[in-house]
């Protein structure tokens, strides 16, 4: 059995020996691609990041309209106790 991985070790070897000229080829051969796409990538990133952070702007103003909301709907009945007490209980202008 150990014979069997030694004979495919050393074909494996052979194989790779052979084959990295070729595996540097193709390697060098996409490097202008990969330079091109990743300058496109860039350029797309670049004119997309004022879109995201207009977005995070709003996403951010809602957030905090969301949080004074939820602070503040929870009070509304004590605002109109005391709005009703402050009505019945405050002095009226004597009338001549």
């Amino acid at each position: 059995m150990a014979v069997v991985g030694v004979v495919f070790f050393v074909f494996k070897i052979v194989l790779f020996a052979v084959f990295l000229p070729f595996r540097l080829l193709f390697k060098l051969m996409w490097i202008p691609i990969g330079l091109v796409g990743g300058a496109l990538s860039l350029a797309a990133g670049a004119a997309i990041i004022p879109v995201l952070l207009v977005v995070g702007v709003v996403v951010a103003i809602l957030g905090a309209i969301a949080a004074l909301l939820a602070l503040l709907v929870p009070a509304i009945p004590f605002i109109l106790l005391g709005l009703a007490v402050w009505a019945m209980m405050r002095k009226r202008p004597a009338t001549a």
